[in-house]
């Protein structure tokens, strides 16, 4: 017969049991409410900007070959009847040193638009000439120079990329304005007995057309900071010109004295007639046009700058 002593025992038990076992429950609800304050109040991931798609670039470049280009020879001969020596250039116009600044757009990962402007500097052409007479020794010194600047809209191609470099190759439409294009001959003529004779020639060409022509590059450029660029790269010019008009002088003096000073004038046409005549006092004579070239092949090297 169950008695109300036996119905406490029982009852006390069942209360025992019920808070056990409610104890995880009440644990793991207050842990994932935790876990899900924790995640609702995480800052959001701030968006990396971007670079800008424009650069600038500073470079130089040395032309060290001029396939094509308009070259001279030395010569040394004597009135004996030997052989007469002679030596050609090794380089034309064309070659020596640029140096230029550029502007390009990053148009999308295999693709830069740009455009370059340059000073051709040049290396001075020389040639050295003797002649050995009978009584007499002469002597003759040309040096050529020339400077151009110009402008290159181009293309550019990335045919490899990596992350730290790309190889890249360049196409570009050269388009020049010749500021200075002379030539300079001083000659000497000493006899064995008598008067020395020296003599200045300057052959200055005032008016000239535009150099136009194409540039080509290889070339590879690698990383040097977040914002900063290096590169080197092969690179050939094809420019030509023609010459318009040349303004020439020539003096001679003997013993200190002058002997003659004379000033001319060429205009270069299409065509026309060979034809003569004064002007000013200056004569003027008209000649057939040629071209000039000035091709280099070369190394550049230079640093871009990215925003």
């Amino acid at each position: 017969m169950i008695t109300i002593r036996h119905l406490y025992v029982f009852s006390s038990l069942v209360a025992s049991l019920g808070a056990t076992q409610a104890q995880p429950l009440i644990t793991r609800n207050t842990v994932n409410q935790s876990t899900d304050l924790a995640t609702t109040g995480k800052a959001p991931e701030i968006a990396k900007i971007s670079e800008s798609p424009v650069y600038l670039k500073v470079y130089g470049f040395y032309g060290i070959l001029t396939p094509g280009s308009q070259i001279t020879s030395s010569f040394t001969s004597n009135s004996a009847g030997t052989s007469t020596a002679f030596k050609t250039n090794n380089k034309g116009l064309g070659a020596g040193p640029r140096a230029g600044v550029g502007i390009g757009l990053i148009v999308s990962d295999f693709i830069n638009l740009g455009i370059d402007a340059d000073m051709l500097f040049g290396a001075a052409i020389k040639t050295d000439n003797a002649y050995r007479g009978s009584n007499y020794i002469y002597t003759n010194t040309s040096t050529t120079t020339l400077r151009v600047l110009s402008f290159t809209p181009n293309i550019t191609f990335k045919a490899l990329s990596r992350p730290a470099y790309y190889i890249y190759n360049r196409l570009g439409v050269v388009v020049g304005t010749v500021l200075d294009y002379k030539i300079v001959e001083n000659s000497e003529n000493v006899p064995n007995a008598g008067i020395i004779t020296l003599g200045e020639s300057i052959t200055e060409y005032t008016k000239n057309s535009l150099a136009v022509g194409y540039q080509a590059a290889l070339g590879i450029q690698f990383r040097l900071s977040e914002n900063l660029r290096g590169f080197a790269e092969i690179v050939a010019y094809n420019q030509s010109f023609k010459p318009r008009e040349l303004l020439g002088t020539s003096i001679h003096t003997s013993n200190g004295a002058l002997v003659n000073d004379y000033t001319y004038i060429t205009e270069y046409k299409d065509q026309g007639e060979y034809l003569s005549s004064i002007r000013d006092g200056v004569d003027v004579n008209q000649a057939a046009s040629y071209n000039v070239a000035m091709n280099s092949i070369g190394i550049g090297v230079g640093i871009l700058f990215r925003f």
